[in-house]
């Protein structure tokens, strides 16, 4: 189909899709599928073929079961710009609806290694009806199959072939590989008047753009320089932020670090404004617009993009916070007055602020917010937290929040930069039961309340006061309807006149302290929440004292805070180890700490990409081809490949920026080639890889202080680290003169020498049912392309061991490989520097070790 079809179909004054041109094809071939809920949600599925995007719809998309025979719609070519397409197209237009993309990349036809004959190949599979390609894309993976129905030539069958990245239980993440949204979000932030449900949203059309727009705030008495806000980062407006969190401390203080504000006593939220759009959302990211929708409409009035934190509470005429009358606001919306304190501006029209030091975030946060009844600055003192905090109890306030002047915002992270410190004891609690009334009280006794602990909800008291009539019987009902037979706690109290509840709802007590067996004494009922899953609510006990001057922030060489980078890094709360519970983010912010003692490793060499984007409860894959795929400031080298007699355009990692880009990927292990990008069949080390197999530990001891020994007789220098998992590697530093072959040739020879004098416990045999209990000499490892974990590379397995330097006489019968990892190694590293930062220096000579 011509792209004069496509072109025919729509208004280009009305719609912001491009224009239909042909382009010709260059490099590797590039396919797009985006999920397009229109009048239908299908999936458009565009393969690169003479210059345009070849089009299917594909009603259910794509399935990584092999048995899965899609149904895909032949549709009307579109122009190769239509690859990046992500918005909306205005109601009333063809297609008229949310466009996301869903997975983009590069592809080729099956079988065939030159990419210069692809599009030839792919242009005849076309005419007839029968195509099989391989698509190397963020989501999808692998060979798949498009076949023409004989009784339709529009209708095609989509089919994934039986591959590595095949299978029933494969599932695809449901945002943009693009911008990390959702439709909602995509339809959300988008200038047109349709979304998918076919309801206007308020939001102007490409032809009413041109209406005048609120005017700007006069900040003319607000100077900034360039110097001032030069770590401010552009970036897309923000979708799924998450406010940081504060610490819990035993008192009051005083500092010049500091500044100190009022602690609120409401809902804690963020509100993302775009061109008079506004969400506002909890601390867990749960929805407030319908239920604060005069919130809405005052941030509606900001006449710039922004994010604010803050808090949103009912204050009555004393201007007290009210929390009961929070709760119940949607019931009572006349009782007090409803108002968001904003005390952190977060981002401001194309910049994340976050970066910025604090004291400047709210600098330009008080110049540009604007004033309404029911916005309001949350001012702050300086220095004199226990004057404040004195001030607040005496008017019954909740306490105070001390935040480090210069501190940055860390997304979605509890630090302690940010301390809270309360007048009085107060709890998030999860109701699992309560008692019969007792004499003349109506609806319940007292309430059963716990906190979570490990996953396990643990008694913590009975709350019994606090309560209005009409506070107990709504009580009641709510209750009611959760009623079960078991006991929701693990440590299910001995009370009479029980009944057990589902443990879903919250409420907020206060009380006079936590008793030695984990009970709250005297609590008192202050209202319910509904702002977070109960299965968050822990035990808050001061981990901070201020008495004792422990004011110290996290460690210096893993802060909480994201790097600045110019990769724009995703789903950083992911967790990549469930029983470490060690995030995206924590990999990200590991790999930028160890940074300068890793990247002298990496330098000039391929990098073979291992990949586990879902964590290490998931296999992953390697990734070597990087062709289209990687920015453009990430440098590429091309090398043939010996396996596929191919080029191959790999990766180098030679910046920070590189490697956390490769992490970002999911690379939690890094793989690079023991040759550099420009001597690719010259290696500088050789690699002994000392593999346990089931053997004990001091069979691997034995065999490293041998090779050691061995290596001593010869006159080499050699290197040892722990493996990251359970073994030893040892390493030799040569001059890139000799082949791979030779260096293997080595690596050999100097096993047998090891093997010749411990034949009981070593072994050279392949395979792992005939060396059990034995220590594998590995030599293998010295191959072309072969690659094993860098120094100071994290391991993708439970333990979250790192491939650590050691010294010899660390190798002795006290020495506990999964001592160093993700936790230990930066003490490691302030004590004892990098052991291997002579390596390369000591490169020898192969020809010299020959002759002895």
């Amino acid at each position: 189909m011509a792209l004069e079809k496509y072109n025919e179909k729509r208004d280009f004054s009305k719609t912001r899709e491009p224009k239909g041109k042909i382009e010709k094809s260059t490099g590797a071939l590039r396919f797009v599928v985006q999920k397009h809920a229109a009048s239908h949600l299908h999936y458009d599925f565009r393969l690169e073929i003479d210059g345009v995007l070849v089009s299917w719809a594909v009603p259910k998309g794509p399935s990584a079961n092999p048995a899965d025979k899609r149904l895909a719609m032949q549709t009307e070519d579109h122009p190769m710009a239509y690859l990046d397409f992500e918005g909306t197209i205005p109601k009333g237009q063809y297609g008229g609806g949310t466009v996301m993309v869903w997975d983009i990349g590069t592809f080729h036809a099956e079988g065939n290694s030159d990419q210069k004959k692809d599009n030839a190949i792919l242009r005849k599979q076309l005419r007839e009806g029968n195509l099989k390609v391989v698509v190397e894309g963020k989501k999808l993976k692998g060979a798949w199959h498009l076949i023409r129905m004989k009784d339709d030539e529009r209708q095609w069958l989509l089919m994934k072939s039986k591959d590595e990245f095949s299978g029933p239980k494969v599932s695809y993440d449901q945002t943009s590989v693009l911008t990390g949204r959702d439709l909602d979000q995509i339809a959300a932030a988008a200038d047109a008047v349709w979304d998918s449900s076919g309801k206007k949203s308020g939001k102007k059309s490409p032809e009413t753009s041109t209406q005048k727009q609120p005017a700007k705030k006069d900040t003319a008495d607000f100077q900034l320089t360039a110097e001032d806000v030069k770590d401010a980062i552009r970036t897309e407006f923000p979708t799924d932020w998450k406010p940081q969190l504060a610490t819990l401390a035993d008192a009051p203080f005083d500092s010049d670090e500091y500044l100190f504000e009022t602690k609120y006593d409401g809902y804690r939220a963020l509100a993302f404004s775009k061109s008079g759009d506004v969400r506002l959302v909890s601390r867990n990211g749960l929805p407030f617009n319908s239920k604060y929708p005069k919130l809405v409409e005052a941030f509606a009035t900001v006449p710039n993009d922004c994010a604010f934190d803050g808090e949103i509470v009912v204050e009555d005429s004393t201007g007290k916070s009210r929390f009961q009358w929070l709760q119940h606001f949607e019931d009572q919306p006349a009782r007090g007055s409803l108002k968001f304190y904003v005390f952190d501006l977060l981002y401001f029209n194309g910049f994340d602020l976050r970066p910025l030091p604090l004291l400047l975030r709210k600098k330009i946060l008080k110049a540009v917010l604007p004033k309404t009844d029911k916005i309001f600055y949350s001012e702050h003192v300086l220095g004199k937290g226990t004057t404040l905090f004195q001030k607040i109890e005496k008017q019954g306030g909740e306490g105070v929040i001390a935040k480090k002047t210069d501190s940055r915002y860390i997304n979605g992270k509890r630090t302690k930069d940010w301390l809270k410190i309360k007048t009085e004891m107060q709890q998030e609690v999860v109701i699992g039961g309560f008692t019969d009334p007792q004499g003349s009280r109506k609806g319940l006794g007292a309430l059963l309340v716990g906190y979570y602990d490990k996953g396990t909800l643990r008694f913590a008291g009975k709350v019994g006061s606090g309560y209005t009539e009409a506070i107990l019987d709504k009580l009641y009902t709510k209750l009611a309807a959760l009623e079960q037979d078991k006991s929701p706690f693990a440590d299910t109290p001995r009370l009479k006149g029980v009944h057990w509840v589902k443990p879903k709802l919250l409420a907020q007590v206060k009380f006079a302290e936590w008793t030695e067996t984990g009970s709250m004494r005297h609590p008192v009922f202050l209202g319910l929440r509904n702002d977070k899953p109960a299965r968050k609510v822990i035990a808050e006990k001061p981990e901070v004292s201020t008495r004792s001057g422990d004011l110290q922030a996290a460690p210096d060489l893993l802060q909480d805070e994201l790097p600045k980078s110019r990769v724009e890094f995703t789903n950083t709360q992911k967790i990549f180890f469930p029983k470490e519970k060690i995030t995206k983010g924590d990999v990200i912010r590991y790999y930028d700490a160890i940074a300068e003692y890793i990247l002298p490793y990496l330098k000039d060499r391929p990098q073979s990409l291992r990949r586990t984007p879902d964590g290490i409860t998931k296999d992953g894959f390697f990734q070597k081809n990087m062709k289209g795929l990687a920015p453009k400031w990430i440098k590429t080298k091309e090398i043939q490949s010996d396996s596929k007699n191919e080029a191959i355009e790999w990766m180098l990692c030679q910046n920070r920026d590189d490697l956390l880009y490769m992490v970002n990927l999911g690379c939690i292990e890094i793989n690079p080639w023991s040759s550099r990008a420009r001597t690719p069949d010259r290696p500088d080390y050789i690699i002994f890889d000392l593999d346990p197999n089931k053997a004990d530990s001091s069979k691997l001891i034995a065999t490293a202080i041998k090779v050691k020994e061995v290596l001593d007789r010869l006159g080499i220098k050699g290197y040892a680290k722990t493996s990251g998992g359970k073994g030893i590697h040892v390493f030799i530093p040569v001059l890139p003169k000799y082949t791979y072959d030779q260096t293997r040739d080595i690596s050999l020879l100097i096993s047998q020498m090891v093997h010749h004098e411990l034949p009981d416990i070593t072994s050279l045999e392949r395979m792992p049912k005939k060396r059990e209990g034995k220590i594998y000499l590995d030599y293998l490892q010295n191959g072309r392309g072969k690659t094993m974990a860098s120094i100071y590379s994290l391991r993708p397995r439970e333990g979250a061991g790192v491939s650590t330097p050691l010294e010899w006489d660390e190798i002795n019968d006290s020495l506990d490989v999964s001592a160093f990892n993700f936790y230990t190694i930066h003490d490691r590293l302030k004590e004892k520097g990098d052991l291997w930062q002579n390596f390369f220096r000591d490169a020898i000579d192969l020809k010299k070790i020959l002759k002895k």
